[in-house]
């Protein structure tokens, strides 16, 4: 038992709290001495202590998923790299997220409610959403993945253990609005893990999630559709899967036409044991 912690569980847990390292350690701080960090300064400070969590703690010092190795070998081998042809990675990632985003923005606009409000778009905005984009692409989509695979997890498998453990980071209660939520996430999340292994690279991922994370709020009502109708929610709801299910084909389909997948080494079948 003590054996399947170490070897099985703590690099788990290791992986779910890294993201979130820089937000847990200023929280601590905001009790013990009373203070409140603005969102830019969060932003700011966990992209800090979590960059040197992945580029220094993981390959040098906790092993994961390949041993002690260098950086550099680390980050190329999850995923975490410019690759050749990066131009289409990054407009995939932008038609990904203009998808999902133009069905929220349909749904919001057909309740009536919508209201245009740029201000939502601002600079602590910005680097916040910096973090998720990052950190949870590279650790969920990256490490965790590589790690369940060299650890003999099968490919399908592997990718629910992943979609869970993020969706259950992700969680914001127990309503049944939140369930809903989460599923949602779970959805989205198929098309993060999905576009990693039809690239070979996080990089599509990585801007698909930040323009999805950054704009999301600028295309839903005005306090998002928790204070929606059941008629209103059921619309949401079935728009956001239907364009992540969209979303998926687009991946198939841009992958074949552009030859992407061709370019760099499997993320997810070619694993270096």
């Amino acid at each position: 038992m003590k054996n399947f912690f170490r070897n099985m569980i703590r690099p788990i847990i290791w992986i779910g709290v890294a993201p979130l390292a820089g937000f847990i350690f200023l929280y601590l701080l905001e009790i013990s001495l009373k203070i409140e960090f603005s969102k830019q300064t969060s932003a700011i400070v966990n992209l800090i202590i979590v960059g040197l969590i992945a580029f220094l703690g993981f390959p040098r010092k906790l092993g994961i998923p390949f041993g002690k190795i260098e950086t550099g070998e680390f980050l190329k081998r999850t995923g975490f790299f410019i690759p050749e042809d990066y131009w289409k990675h990054v407009v995939l990632g932008i038609i990904l997220a203009g998808c999902n985003l133009s069905g929220i923005l349909i749904i919001s606009i057909l309740t009536g409610k919508y209201i245009l409000d740029f201000s939502k778009i601002n600079v602590p905005h910005l680097l916040f959403c910096l973090n998720p984009a990052l950190w949870e692409e590279l650790f969920f989509r990256g490490v965790l993945m590589v790690w369940l695979l060299r650890n003999q997890v099968p490919l399908r498998r592997a990718s629910l253990i992943q979609i869970g453990v993020f969706s259950l980071e992700n969680i914001k209660g127990t309503s049944l609005l939140a369930l809903f939520d989460i599923f949602s996430v779970m959805v989205i999340a198929v098309g993060f893990t999905y576009v990693a292994y039809k690239t070979g690279s996080l990089l599509a991922g990585i801007i698909f999630h930040y323009l999805y994370d950054v704009f999301v709020i600028f295309v839903q009502i005005p306090g998002g559709f928790v204070n929606a109708s059941l008629v209103e929610n059921f619309m949401f709801y079935f728009c956001l899967w239907s364009t992540a299910i969209i979303g998926c084909l687009i991946i198939k389909y841009f992958t074949q036409k552009t030859n992407i997948a061709k370019k760099e080494k499997n993320l997810y079948t070619d694993i270096d044991n």
